[in-house]
């Protein structure tokens, strides 16, 4: 089974968001990182840091790209989402 990042989307975490899990895509240490900081400002610092991929152990996969795996995720800031219908 996988879990998802509540941070940066990554959908392949090896174990639930807790319990010292790094998350290889954004760094997110659960239990430490988030223990006073939200998700979305965890996001929104992963993202002004350049979103790069975090693990040296873990591959990042062909083609990633931390904008679709934030969007796939719903988890793209509103002030980056892609206009819709309603909004043009």
């Amino acid at each position: 089974m996988m879990y998802l990042c509540p941070v940066c989307g990554y959908p392949k975490l090896i174990a639930p968001p807790a319990d010292y899990m790094i998350c290889p895509s954004c760094g997110t240490e659960f239990g430490y990182d988030d223990f006073a900081t939200s998700y979305e400002e965890l996001r929104n610092e992963w993202l002004s840091r350049g979103a790069l991929w975090f693990s040296r152990n873990t591959p990042k996969p062909e083609g990633w790209s931390p904008m679709s795996q934030l969007g796939q995720a719903g988890l793209l800031p509103s002030r980056l989402e892609a206009p819709t219908e309603s909004t043009i």
